[in-house]
């Protein structure tokens, strides 16, 4: 009995917490923070589930960094001031990934279009508040599972060109890139994907958003367009769209013929005078 008890209380230690040099760790997730953490360490246990990276002095995230961590489920890293590249093949073939999490990195110029790679349970990606000029590439993440993709706040963010979120999933995507410094969006940027939902509200200099640039999409069924320039919706590709939010669009004054807008049903809008638009069209069908 007493042997029983002994090797009782080892497993349930053993599956409690783990020890680590430099990085806290507890229930197989590990916590590295601080000024110390300069580089990813190396003899970090491979059997983590979370890895947090707060507060590091990280300069570069190298390439295969995650390798081997094959019951990983979520990465974050965040508020690091001194971050400036993620390598190739950083994020690649973790089978139980779903969620990532880059944010307050504002040093942060080049992430590799390798970085990201066979990510089949991925859910949830964001990358916010950092100093990247070009949207990640996503195409051969391949998940099979319905992603929402989180890019925010990177004023550096200039244009948005076309397939460029082919490839990130299999299901359906939802796109927020709100805040960002977009400024010019190609036709067929959407193409290959099945689009839930395109938040580009807060894009105070995106001004159009051309006649293809739903081409090969399915969707939008949601589209935020508030505080921005726009000053026409394209008369492709609306037919999806059951919520249209325009709120402070100044410059979007007049809409397209509301036959092609037959799914609509939710609308915010900027001048009243839409919203009567929509009101007498309906009395007339």
């Amino acid at each position: 009995m007493a042997l029983f008890l002994v090797y009782a209380l080892t497993l349930l230690s053993t599956g409690s917490g783990c020890h680590h040099r430099i990085c806290d760790c507890s229930h197989r997730i590990l916590l590295c923070q601080e000024s110390q953490v300069t580089e990813i360490p190396s003899d970090l246990p491979r059997n983590a589930i979370e890895l947090r990276f707060v507060l590091t002095k990280i300069q570069v995230i190298p390439a295969g960094a995650f390798s081997g961590f094959g019951d990983l489920e979520k990465i974050e890293i965040s508020q690091n001031d001194v971050l400036e590249e993620i390598e190739a093949n950083v994020f690649s073939s973790l089978p139980q990934l779903y969620e990532i999490r880059i944010e307050k990195a504002n040093k942060l110029l080049y992430i590799n279009p390798e970085a990201f790679q066979n990510l089949p349970k991925l859910r949830y990606l964001l990358i916010s508040n950092t100093g990247i000029k070009h949207l990640p590439a996503v195409h051969k993440i391949q998940s099979l599972q319905k992603v929402l993709l989180d890019i925010q706040d990177n004023i550096n963010i200039r244009i948005v060109k076309e397939n460029s979120f082919m490839g990130l999933s299999f299901e359906s995507i939802i796109l927020w890139l709100n805040k960002n410094g977009i400024q010019e969006i190609h036709n067929c940027a959407f193409n290959g994907t099945q689009l839930d939902e395109l938040n580009l509200s807060d894009n105070n200099h995106l001004e159009e958003l051309p006649n293809d640039v739903f081409r090969g999409a399915s969707g939008p069924v949601i589209l935020d367009i508030s505080r921005t320039g726009i000053h026409a919706l394209p008369s492709y590709g609306l037919e999806n769209i059951k919520k249209l939010r325009a709120r402070s669009t100044y410059n979007l004054k007049k809409l397209p013929s509301l036959e092609k807008l037959v799914s609509l049903m939710e609308a915010t809008l900027t001048y009243p005078s839409h919203c009567c638009a929509f009101t007498n069209w309906r009395r007339q069908m």
